[in-house]
């Protein structure tokens, strides 16, 4: 006869197995949702983080949208961002990730920096500063 404490061992040994079973047998799209990249209308050109500042000041406002957009989901996906407190950037939106980058690059000494680094940076650096301020 099996002690009471030999099945609970034994349950939660099954338990423990079970669970590691599910996470790889688990569909990969709840993981990382296959991302399309959002097409800024009426032809303007796509910005991609690669691009400089310089970039990002001549973009029309449909570009510079769609590519916070990429970006929003890009910072949300992250683990970085679960670490970040401020009620301010916690409640970031892909608008206000826009207009953060406005800010960053309305300073002249990041007009070099490219659009991935300023859409990591700007939302931190300018959490407490209020939209639309511009240098």
């Amino acid at each position: 006869m099996m002690s009471k404490s030999y099945i609970r061992t034994l349950v939660k040994n099954c338990m423990a197995l079970i669970a590691i079973a599910l996470m790889f047998i688990a569909p990969q799209n709840a993981i990382a949702a296959e991302r399309r990249p959002v097409i800024p209308a009426h032809g303007q050109p796509i910005l991609v983080g690669n691009m400089h500042g310089s970039d990002w000041r001549v973009a029309s406002n449909d570009s510079k949208q769609a590519y916070c957009q990429e970006a929003f989901a890009a910072f949300r996906g992250s683990a970085a961002q679960s670490y970040i407190i401020s009620h301010n950037i916690q409640s970031l939106s892909p608008e206000g990730l826009c207009d953060r980058m406005d800010q960053y690059y309305s300073l002249e000494e990041y007009a070099d920096d490219r659009l991935g680094s300023a859409a990591a940076i700007a939302p931190i650096l300018f959490a407490d500063t209020p939209l639309g301020t511009k240098y």
